[in-house]
């Protein structure tokens, strides 16, 4: 049988991990693409044609969630299928996405997955009966499955956003703790499991990860090396990180 094949657009690292390991056991699926956001997505489709059987793409994102990614998409036509996912049940999102004539929103689940694709690639309808979505809120009401669609930024703690943006920055351990108030091993340690845990190799794979998950912004990137500080184009905690950075260097000037 042939595979299918797809792009998978998912921000949730440990989720494309678990998915990509599923679809490979199976031998039924073959992720030839991954994107983090949306937005990176119809940005390559843009510029070259992309070769797949379907687009599996998570609801909650970054920069363009699944929803407007999905919209997008139709408006577009494409030549492949579109199938959107997310762990929790969300009924204004399945309302939107029948309002676009059609059904192609299930939980975000490998083995579902694999059930679902075949049967959309074929033309056939995903639901038979509304039973398995009725099933699927139920499940969300009780298991607060939503907690999981959360992004893996609002996962991090505050010392690690901090850490991870003055990485960004160009800063390294020693300059971190000294403007943190940390001890570089402390640094160090943190740096090492924010990797562990995200699956990433250094400092500069975590720096992409940051920008694309609107973690790290140009803005602050830009203002870290001025002297005047813009603080409508920053969130409160980039605003906060930037002036502790700030009162830092002036001190360490000073001196």
């Amino acid at each position: 049988m042939k595979k299918i094949t797809i792009a998978l657009v998912e921000d949730n690292l440990t989720d494309i991990s678990n998915l990509i390991g599923i679809f490979e056991k199976s031998n039924l699926i073959e992720v030839k693409h991954t994107f983090l956001n949306g937005i990176d997505f119809l940005n390559f489709i843009e510029k070259q044609t992309i070769k797949v059987d379907a687009v599996v793409i998570d609801y909650r994102m970054p920069i363009l969630d699944g929803l407007k990614t999905f919209r997008n998409l139709m408006f577009k036509q494409p030549d492949f299928k579109i199938l959107l996912v997310s762990h929790g049940y969300y009924s204004y999102v399945m309302k939107e996405v029948m309002s676009m004539g059609n059904q192609n929103y299930i939980q975000k689940n490998g083995d579902l997955i694999l059930q679902v694709l075949p049967r959309l690639i074929a033309g056939q309808a995903i639901y038979d009966d509304p039973t398995s979505i009725f099933n699927w809120d139920i499940q969300t009401k009780k298991n607060d499955l939503t907690v999981k669609d959360k992004s893996e930024v609002e996962k991090l703690k505050p010392l690690q956003k901090k850490i991870i943006r003055l990485l960004a920055i160009g800063l390294c351990s020693n300059e971190i703790g000294n403007v943190l108030n940390y001890e570089t091993s402390s640094i160090e340690k943190y740096r090492g499991n924010i990797l562990k845990e995200y699956d990433l190799k250094n400092s500069f794979q975590l720096s992409s990860w940051a920008f694309s998950n609107e973690l790290v912004t140009t803005s602050f990137i830009f203002q870290a090396s001025q002297k005047v500080v813009d603080e409508n184009s920053l969130q409160p905690d980039e605003l906060s990180l930037l002036m502790t950075l700030k009162k830092h260097l002036n001190t360490k000037k000073n001196l």
